[in-house]
């Protein structure tokens, strides 16, 4: 039986920003772009102009403001989201009410996904949006149906979900074998992957992060980030540019 967690008071005041209502309305303008946004999607990998169109009805789509939390702890799991465009991030909650980054997520991913393999069960996790951020939502039941009817959008979520299993893995074995500045390195190696931008001589990571969102991710602190990452810079091993960081080419590449 799961171990219900129970949301700290200061995250309460949030509740009325939380959208986990398949009903809501679509974004004016945004209709004549769905299938277009769907086809960019992992989900549909592989699918055909026609299968996408068959299914665009199942999906809404709607524009959320940076910040705003799309689900949190606790809530009903009705909904399985695409992400369009933006960044979500995806953390959990210790038993102390901290919450620790567990994935952050771009353009063509899929979150929600709990909704569909644990039916009545509460949300284990919170969704932020860390930018605006267009979304793709789909009732579970509706999802699951596809997912039953089309073996190929069937495969698509069992290999989205695998590489989220794998990139886990390497969370868990950074935090409990290296050294926080080789997890910080390790961190931006990840997200070079999906957020980097090739410059001369090195590659930018387009994510814009907080010390203590980065120490959320990799198991440490905000202090100890600070000054690990001042040490990392000072030893050429990141740049910074601006807001954002540069992995050298001894390091991104």
């Amino acid at each position: 039986m799961r171990t219900q967690l129970s949301v700290p008071a200061h995250f309460q005041a949030h509740r009325a920003n939380l959208v986990e209502d398949v009903s809501v309305a679509n974004d004016e303008g945004l209709e004549t772009n769905k299938v277009w946004y769907l086809q960019q999607s992992r989900l549909f990998s592989n699918a055909n102009d026609g299968e996408v169109n068959a299914y665009q009805h199942l999906f809404r789509m709607r524009t959320f403001p940076k910040r705003t939390r799309v689900f949190d702890v606790g809530d009903p799991a009705r909904i399985v989201y695409l992400v369009k465009y933006g960044r979500i991030r995806l953390a959990r909650l210790t038993p102390d009410g901290k919450e620790v980054t567990i994935a952050l997520l771009g353009a063509g991913a899929i979150f929600g996904e709990q909704a569909l393999f644990e039916k009545d069960q509460p949300r284990s996790t919170i969704a932020i949006c860390m930018e605006e951020t267009l979304l793709c939502m789909s009732g579970a039941d509706d999802l699951m149906a596809l997912l039953t009817n089309d073996p190929q959008v069937a495969l698509n979520v069992a290999k989205i979900l695998s590489g989220r299993l794998d990139d886990a893995s390497e969370i868990i074995e950074d935090v409990s074998y290296a050294k926080v500045p080789d997890r910080i390195v390790h961190f931006f190696e990840r997200l070079s992957h999906d957020y980097g931008r090739r410059v001369p001589g090195g590659t930018v990571v387009d994510v814009v992060m907080t010390h203590g969102e980065i120490a959320s991710a990799i198991g440490s602190t905000r202090e100890t980030v600070s000054l690990e990452l001042g040490r990392l810079i000072r030893a050429g091993r990141i740049k910074q540019d601006g807001y954002a960081f540069v992995l050298p080419d001894q390091v991104g590449s």
